[in-house]
């Protein structure tokens, strides 16, 4: 649990300087007037934890700067609190303008005092990790209730809310647990990787049973397949005995065939010459009938080479000639349009020529007068540079001189006024020696006092640290013994259920051996009554036997005697185990009550004895004992040599308390005394350093020295201007009156100014004869403006005759390219050209137009050529019609030609028929050659063929082919398939490692292989189902075991089935803890997020009716809907109104009731996060003007919540602050009353000032929380 121990704060804000002692356990009110501290306060809490200030607003960033009150450089916060048995002493300073320094000292029991943390980053992180990481939004949303910030929970959002909520519960914890027990995605892989490798040992062992199988069943195939084969032997042999019948019969049929063939060829032979010789008649007769046509042609192209060919010829030669005469007279025509053109050029060119003559002479005109105008302007040019020369240096160094004695005089002046004040500043240094003399003076004396006052201080701290050790110590004495008594107790109870503990189980046992007995006695039992009914039954059989049966058999009797005996024998056996079962089970049941007895008295014991003993007594010894500095002994050995170590005592606790109080008040009185002399010699100290630096930045040290300097210098700038104004001949009574005051100075004396009215300043004098010399410079330098001009146009005049000059060259040398190409002599000859060309035109066109109109035709180019185009046109039609001219005489001759050849081929198809006779008959020979006999002879040749039907006898050939072909191949094949039969036979007797037998029939293979006459062909379907399943199942398990062993990377070597098995469990057992892990984590960290509205809204209904005096009893919290919040939106509050009859939201309250809600609400929420069963669950509860604005009734209910039971049972120190005078000061255990930032009344124990007093090293108890204390925690919520 957190407890705020001790707090001093200096110059933070408005607390100027503040020690307080919190009290371990009780209620708190702070009160005083505004601007007096009380939230400064809570708010250097805050920045002791956390290092940053507490602004009202997230959006208003503060500056440190703003945390150190008014006037002062530093502010210094010191906190001092416990973690459990852990304490922080927490030191951060500011200073202004540099940001924040902290110290970190960490004490632990047990253990040597941890090193001091000085690094800021690293020390925010360790505070907020042994406050259980309660950050600082945690805190202010929860047990730190602002001024002005009742709503600020209800304005939260739902996601915000729950953050808070998971950081106040510690559920970090749980978020590691659900981290370390997620199911990720490795152990997934792993657990496949595991089933794969179980599944490929499996395989692995699968293979080598269902390989055998599969031999076995290969061999009976390989029987059954050997039976088959004969079998096929058998059909083979058939099938070539009915080959060989097939063969004889297809020769029989194809000698037949052949016969009708060979008339059906010499038919073919007859009607093809037949066919011949129509053919050939009827191509005798179109050849006669082409012949005369082909010679009527021939002779019409004859005629029209002759006649027609030479006019077209020479048209065609007239018209071109014609076409080139026209293209002279275009010719010339343009040459005339040239001439023409040129005639114009000429006339222009000889324009121009009379224009240049006229231009020439302006120019030369120009250039005289230019010339005469640039002589003159060099010549005045030429004497203002000679006057320039001579007159301008004379007046600048007149210029300068005056200057300078100008300078020289305003230096004086400087050097006059700065002499009259370090006369003025002798008085000043005088009076700060005396002040310094006497603040040093003081300084000692305060010194003195100071040094007084601390020794004091320090002997009255050490008086009270002392005292207030003893009271400790005696309180620490009576914890322990009171520890001891306590712990004794709880040894003999844990003793007394030790014994409990063995009772039971000897109860346990002695039940069991209770059912053990009684199992015996029932079985003995059952065997007693069996033994005795076969005796019986056995008895009355052997005299049946014996009175019935025949005297030479008496076999049956003799048996049943037998029987008998024996069951009489196990009878009596039975009999006594059954007696002692029964024996053993009356004792057993004797010891069962005699310990269910001793059971009861002692639980009865133990129920009493935890009545009187407390858990919660043993835990608040423990923590009082802790936190008055002892270490809390881990046996009763231990406590009893602390006991003797810590000694005995005269006085009780009280009274050390009380004499530890009175001496602390002493000592706080020291050190206000010596705060007062330490603020004086500060003060001292700082009027000295004011009056030193006043002193240097003056340099009154050096103040005669200053004085010599200035008057010496004076005195040398008087004689130089003495000597510049000579040489400028100033008037010398106006220079020793301006020297008057000087000589005044040097005898300290004020400048007297009579006798001065009259005569002109030297200054005057100057500045007067300094303008005048600038006044002749300018004008000086405006007549060198005028040069300037001047030389500007000497230039301008220049280029300009430069120009002329150029122009007039250029007109030169065109007069002179006119001269030597006259243009009035190339234009004469140009017209007679012209007149030559007109009458050569005129005469051509003449001789054209005679010689077209011969022509028939119309003049012009275009109608002359149009006609030479159907001229050429008409020449190229009859050249190309007398080229087909060898064409039809070669026709001529090939008909003439053929006709003979075809003449010599009737003879020879005549000779043919004849010879067909011979095998056809003789109604093969036409007896006339003419077309009716020949086409009827075809005819019939054409009827006989078509009735024998040759495409039959064909196929018929062919079908007889194939068919032999066939049953020789048959033959072939059957004889091939015996010997293959016998060799597979052959084969598999080797690879069954049988000898080869001596026949291949069945009997001669059985002989040498037995297993033949075990299967038949029967068999085979069976065998070869059964080994299809075994190589499917193979194939599967091969490629199974391929891809596995390739994914498992496993290699040759195969897996141990057991092994594998037994790591796929294992796995299987992590996977479903972590993944049953994670559920419950999840659920049970949902469980308490949903569990803080409902805890809410419980402490809501007992805090509001004693906030409101009864007035509201009933409350209802709900929340907004918020997507992926689990315990809902923001806070919404509404409350039964009887008179209306219904629940009521805030917005329809008046403010001061809607107060109320706010703070039941902030209240509530802050206990219903409490994370009780954690080592930094904070123990206190932080209220600044809670409700400020209520009445007196209202302020009396909200003191007795804070000082009842309810807020007390659940937080160890609430602190309230408050302005109002409605709170009286008796109603709370503890008080203080601040005033000016500093505290004027407090009854808060004085005790030891635990900030520099060494805490214990022996003992350590662990703070960090396990997932135990997390379920105890989410248990207790719920």
């Amino acid at each position: 649990m957190i407890i705020l121990k001790h707090l001093t704060v200096e110059r933070f804000r408005l607390l100027r300087e503040l020690d307080l002692h919190f009290p371990q356990r009780g209620s708190i009110l702070i009160q005083g007037p505004n601007e007096s501290g009380k939230s400064a306060l809570l708010e250097s809490i805050y920045f002791a934890l956390y290092g940053k200030p507490l602004a009202s607003d997230a959006r208003q960033q503060s500056s440190l700067d703003e945390l150190i009150s008014f006037g002062a450089q530093t502010a210094t916060v010191t906190l001092l609190l416990s973690v459990s048995t852990t304490e922080l002493l927490i030191k951060r300073c500011i200073e202004r303008g540099q940001g924040q320094q902290i110290t970190l000292s960490i004490r632990r029991l047990g253990i040597p005092n941890e090193e001091i943390i000085t690094n800021l980053q690293i020390a925010n992180e360790t505070i907020e990790a042994e406050l259980g990481q309660l950050t600082g939004e945690v805190l202010r949303n929860s047990w730190l209730i602002e001024q002005k910030g009742l709503a600020r929970l209800e304005l939260l959002s739902g996601e915000e809310r729950e953050k808070i909520v998971r950081e106040a519960l510690g559920l970090r914890k749980i978020t590691s647990l659900l981290e370390y027990f997620r199911v990720t995605d490795e152990d997934e892989q792993q657990l496949q990787l595991a089933r794969e490798r179980v599944r490929l040992a499996e395989v692995q062992h699968r293979l080598p049973v269902l390989s055998r199988r599969l031999e076995e069943v290969e061999v009976a195939l390989d029987v059954v397949n050997v039976h088959l084969r004969l079998s096929e032997v058998k059909q083979q042999e058939d099938e070539i005995l009915e080959q060989e019948v097939t063969l004889e019969e297809v020769k029989t049929r194809r000698s037949e065939l052949r016969t009708r063939q060979s008339r059906i060829q010499q038919l073919k032979k007859a009607e093809a010459t037949l066919s011949e010789i129509i053919s050939a008649y009827e191509d005798i007769a179109a050849s006669r009938k082409s012949i005369p046509e082909l010679e009527a042609e021939l002779a019409e192209l004859e005629r029209r080479e002759q006649e027609e060919l030479p006019l077209l010829e020479k048209r065609v030669a007239e018209l071109s000639e014609l076409m080139r005469s026209f293209g002279t007279l275009q010719r010339m025509s343009n040459d005339l349009l040239t001439s023409v053109d040129a005639i114009k050029e000429l006339e222009q060119d000889l324009k121009q020529y009379d224009e240049t003559q006229d231009d020439l002479k302006s120019v030369e005109t120009q250039i005289e007068h230019t010339t005469a105008r640039l002589q003159e302007v060099r010549q005045t040019l030429q004497e203002l540079e000679e006057r320039r020369r001579h007159s301008r240096p004379q007046l600048e160094a007149r210029l300068e001189r005056l200057q300078n004695l100008l300078e020289r005089l305003t230096t004086l002046g400087k050097q006059e006024q700065q002499y009259l004040q370090a006369l003025n500043e002798r008085t000043d240094a005088q009076r700060n020696s005396e002040e310094l003399e006497k603040t040093a003076q003081e300084l000692k004396e305060t010194e003195q006092e100071l040094a007084l006052a601390e020794a004091e201080a320090q002997q009255a701290q050490k008086q009270a640290e002392e005292l207030e050790q003893r009271w400790r110590q005696i309180g620490l004495r009576q914890q322990l013994e009171e520890w001891h008594r306590l712990k004794g107790m709880m040894q003999g109870q844990r003793e007394a259920q030790s014994l409990l503990e063995q009772a039971r189980l000897n109860q346990e046992r002695l039940q069991l051996a209770l059912e053990e007995a009684r199992t015996s006695k029932g079985r003995f039992g059952v065997l007693l009554v069996v033994s005795v009914l076969a005796a019986l039954i056995a008895t009355a059989f052997a005299i049946f036997a014996f009175a019935f049966a025949v005297p030479r058999l008496p076999i049956p009797g003799v048996i049943a005697s037998i029987v008998a005996a024996v069951s009489l024998i196990a009878a009596t056996f039975s009999f006594h185990n059954f007696k002692q079962a029964r024996t053993s089970e009356r004792e057993v049941e004797d010891q069962i009550l005699t310990a269910m007895s001793e059971y009861k008295k002692m639980q009865g014991a133990q129920v009493a004895a935890s009545a009187n003993l407390k858990p919660e007594t043993l835990e608040r010894i423990e923590r009082e004992i802790t936190s008055l500095g002892g270490s809390i002994p881990r046996s009763l050995e231990e406590a009893q040599q602390l006991l003797r170590k810590v000694g005995e005592f005269d006085e009780s606790v009280a009274e050390a308390q009380q004499q530890a109080m009175r001496k602390r008040e002493e000592a706080s009185l020291a050190r206000n005394q010596v705060s007062v002399t330490m603020e004086a010699v500060a003060r001292l100290r700082k009027e000295y350093a004011r009056l030193e630096e006043e002193r240097k930045q003056h340099d009154w040290d050096h103040l005669e020295q200053r004085l010599e300097q200035a008057q010496s210098e004076i005195q040398l700038l008087h004689q130089e201007i003495t000597l510049l104004a000579g040489q400028e001949g100033l008037p010398l009574p106006s220079l020793d009156d301006r020297l008057q005051p000087a000589d005044v100075l040097y005898t300290m004396t004020a400048p007297s100014e009579e006798g001065s009215a009259d005569i002109p300043q030297l200054e005057t004098l100057v500045e007067s004869s300094l303008k005048d010399t600038e006044r002749e410079i300018a004008a000086l330098d405006g007549k060198l403006d005028a040069a300037s001009d001047l030389g500007e146009q000497v230039k301008e005049l220049e280029a300009s005759l430069q120009h002329l000059q150029q122009r007039q060259k250029t007109m030169q040398e065109r007069a002179e390219r006119y001269k030597s190409n006259n243009p009035q002599v190339q234009l004469e000859r140009a017209k007679e050209q012209q007149v030559v060309l007109k009458q050569a035109l005129q005469d051509l066109n003449t001789s054209l137009r005679q010689r077209v109109a011969t022509l028939g035709l119309t003049f012009g180019q275009a109608a002359v050529n149009h006609a030479e185009i159907q001229a050429r046109r008409q020449l190229e039609e009859l050249q190309i019609t007398l080229g087909n001219k060898l064409t039809l005489q070669e026709r001529l001759d090939t008909n003439t030609r053929r006709v003979k050849e075809l003449q010599e081929l009737l003879s020879e198809r005549y000779k043919q028929l004849a010879k067909y006779s011979n095998s056809l008959g003789s109604w093969i020979v036409p007896p006339k050659p003419f077309a009716e006999d020949l086409l009827a002879l075809r005819e019939r040749c054409q009827q006989e063929l078509a009735s024998t039907d040759e495409d039959a006898i064909t196929q018929e050939f062919a079908r007889l082919k194939n068919q032999e072909g066939a049953a020789q191949a048959k033959i072939q094949l059957c004889r091939q398939e015996i010997t293959y039969v016998q060799d597979v036979i052959r084969t598999l007797l080797r690879q069954h490692k049988r000898p080869e037998p001596k026949s291949y029939s069945l009997q001669g293979l059985a002989t040498v292989w037995p297993l033949i006459s075990k299967y038949t062909p029967e068999d085979q379907r069976r065998l070869e189902h059964e080994r299809s399943e075994l190589e499917k199942e193979l194939d599967v398990l091969e490629k199974q075991e391929m891809a596995l062993s390739k994914t498992l990377q496993i290699g040759e070597n195969p897996l141990k089935l057991e092994q594998v098995r037994k790591h796929l469990e294992q796995l299987e057992r992590a996977f479903l803890v972590k993944k049953h892990g994670n559920r419950v984590l999840k659920e049970a960290r949902e469980r308490l997020l949903q569990k803080v509205v409902p805890r809410t809204e419980y402490y809501m209904q007992q805090l509001l009716p004693l906030l409101t005096g009864g007035r509201y009893h009933d409350v209802k919290l709900s929340t907004k809907e918020e997507a992926g919040v689990i315990g809902g939106g923001s806070f919404q509050v509404s409350v039964w109104e009887p008179a209306a009859n219904e629940y009521l939201p805030k917005s329809r309250l008046s403010a001061g009731t809607a107060d109320q809600l706010s703070l039941a609400l902030r209240l509530a929420f802050a206990i219903a996060i409490l994370p009780r069963e954690l080592g930094a669950a904070p123990g206190f509860i932080l209220l600044d003007e809670p409700l400020s604005s209520f009445d007196r009734g209202r302020s009396r209910a909200l003191v007795d919540v804070v000082t009842g039971d309810i807020l007390g049972q659940h937080f160890e120190q609430i602190i309230l602050i408050s302005h109002s005078n409605t709170f009286d000061p008796a109603m709370f255990p503890y008080h203080v009353y601040m005033d000016n930032g500093m505290i004027v009344e407090s009854n808060f124990p004085t005790v030891q000032s635990v900030l520099s007093a060494s805490l214990p090293t022996e003992g350590r108890q662990e703070t960090d929380t396990d997932p135990a204390q997390i379920a105890i925690s989410a248990q207790t919520l719920s």
